[in-house]
């Protein structure tokens, strides 16, 4: 079928996954709680269907904070049945706010048994449930649509790789650091000039709820797509970007409130460009004077003819080199040992300073016995990178969580007009800093990347690759 004779067809579907108050609330070292005290907004599973006749996609958008590799694929599975297509055909996407629950009541060892994690496994039920829900949704409301895409700014994003005074980089507030306060903004319209959905790429980390928060909530994304809903019309689905190292202004904080402010900050950037975008393109033609105390030249819009935007999916397998960790069991044993620290930890007794302490070493010590199980014996990892092309617009995804830079340069080189690549995408498998970020060290490099400095680069090279054969298609 020809361009010419193809029609986008769009639908979205939304459903429920807010998580039940009490269960364990664990996705911070530092916390000295473990149950969820309360909801601050709703959780969701937001989908966008896309069919032009010959090829689909979906995008499953979950305000989650990271589902593993394994378990991704099976519910890329369950979405693609409940939407007609092949699952590599399907995109997870995670919205990454740390104030949920946890997928696993057993990752890591230190969080198996913890109070609230026997709720777990109903929710991540509820979860697959919610998938197919909001997918037959989308199904049952495909209709003809128009699309339209651009990029702008949005200055919400600082740079969180903070050096202190003695040399140790922490995350915090890096004002002088770099940053990617570019948003990534599709619009698709109905053949009425309705709007079906806004898709909004933006990479900063849903960190402004941090350890000391209770309360369950989906952070900045869950405002930013309340916001560009009430502004634009249509349904919202956000993009996580490339936030490895990139936070909003305000964080690190229990002030529900401040997620609230950065959520509408992002989200009315969004609608604006959403708003100035143009579905329908269309040529002004002068058409008359009319004479009311001031003459009035009146103009009238002359429709452009345009094909259906091409759409097309890549999913493709890409090495990325990793570091040597050396003997896995000395570091399995020593994660199992701060394990059974944070088990027989008495809190009616420890000091909060010496829970979180606990837990936090716990933490670092499974990341470490994690990326040497998953490198033993490797010089190279393969991870998927998976890419929709919609017209003049590439959105490409990895199951990772890259730094900005590396976003920046692909869309730098791009062969769209609009392209954004973006992390928490299919899975989870650690950060990719870029390479200088090895010798400064920090959290994203020293702990929670598995990946050797010449990762970014190899990360560049291979999106390039598959944008090149999308811009082919």
């Amino acid at each position: 079928m020809s361009l010419a004779n193809r029609t986008l067809r769009a639908g979205t579907g939304r459903a429920d996954i807010t998580p039940p108050v009490g269960i364990a609330h664990v996705n911070w070292g530092a916390r000295i709680h473990d149950r969820a005290e309360g909801v601050d907004l709703p959780f969701h599973a937001t989908v966008l269907l896309l069919d032009d006749g010959e090829a689909a996609t979906a995008i499953v958008d979950l305000d989650i904070l990271l589902i593993p590799t394994a378990e991704s694929t099976r519910l890329r599975a369950i979405a693609a049945e409940a939407a007609g297509i092949a699952p590599e055909r399907v995109r997870l996407s995670f919205s990454h706010t740390h104030a949920g629950a946890p997928w696993s009541e057993t990752r890591g060892g230190a969080q198996a048994g913890l109070p609230g994690m026997e709720l777990v496994p109903a929710w991540r039920q509820r979860v697959a449930d919610a998938i197919v829900e909001a997918t037959r949704a989308a199904r049952a409301g495909l209709a003809p649509a128009r699309l339209a895409a651009g990029h702008g700014p949005c200055e919400v994003t600082l740079n969180r790789r903070l050096r202190l005074p003695g040399g140790r980089v922490v995350v915090g507030r890096n004002a002088g650091g770099e940053t990617d306060p570019t948003l990534t903004v599709l619009r698709l319209d109905g053949e009425d000039g309705n709007p079906i959905a806004t898709v909004v790429g933006y990479g900063t980390h849903p960190i402004v709820l941090a350890h000391e928060n209770r309360m369950l909530s989906p952070d900045w994304p869950g405002t930013a797509r309340r916001t560009v809903e009430q502004l634009v019309g249509g349904t919202c689905v956000l993009l996580q970007g490339c936030a490895g190292d990139q936070m909003p202004r305000e964080a690190l904080t229990a002030d529900c409130a401040a997620a609230a402010r950065m959520g509408r900050r992002i989200g009315v950037d969004a609608a604006r460009i959403a708003l100035a975008l143009e579905t329908r393109p269309a040529r002004p033609r002068f058409d008359r004077v009319v004479e009311s105390g001031a003459p009035l030249g009146l103009f009238t819009d002359e429709p452009v003819d345009a094909v259906a935007p091409a759409l097309a999916v890549v999913s493709r397998r890409i090495k990325l080199p990793v570091r040597d960790y050396g003997p896995v069991d000395a570091l399995e044993a020593e994660s199992a040992r701060r394990a059974a620290a944070v088990a027989a930890l008495d809190k009616s007794r420890a000091t909060p300073a010496e829970i979180a302490a606990t837990n936090a070493m716990a933490k670092r010590a499974s990341m470490d016995a994690q990326w040497a199980r998953v490198c033993a014996g490797a010089r190279e990892v393969e991870v998927e990178l998976h890419a929709i092309r919609i017209g003049d617009a590439a959105l490409l995804g990895v199951p990772l969580e890259p730094f900005a830079r590396i976003g920046q340069r692909v869309r730098a080189a791009s062969p769209f007009a609009v392209t954004q690549l973006a992390g928490y995408t299919n899975g989870w498998e650690g950060y990719v800093p870029v390479a200088e970020a090895f010798a400064e060290g920090g959290y994203e490099a020293e702990w929670a990347s598995p990946y050797a400095p010449e990762a970014a680069a190899a990360l560049e090279r291979a999106a390039l690759d598959v944008l090149n054969e999308l811009a082919r298609t």
